[in-house]
């Protein structure tokens, strides 16, 4: 796993973490054609987060969400998002 990778996620995590997010509620999602796509979970400080490839999401954008069930589900940008 590309370790340029792994930080972009881990920053993009730590506040989801913060914030009272579970590690094993959130999940990665990226384009099925994404290297990364490749790969069933990622280590990262937190704990190991699972990855899930949509269809919807184009190269290049990936982002994190918490599973539903809580108020204020988590979701954080890993890459690719400006916002104007």
């Amino acid at each position: 796993m590309n370790p340029k990778a792994v930080q972009m996620i881990e920053s993009a995590l730590g506040p989801l973490i913060r914030s009272g997010c579970r590690i094993e509620r959130i999940q990665l999602v990226v384009c099925p054609g994404a290297e990364i796509a490749t790969h069933q979970s990622v280590r990262t400080r937190f704990g190991d987060i699972r990855i899930k490839p949509d269809g919807y999401v184009k190269k290049g954008l990936s982002y994190l969400i918490e599973d539903p069930g809580r108020k204020g589900r988590g979701f954080a940008w890993v890459s690719g998002y400006k916002a104007q």
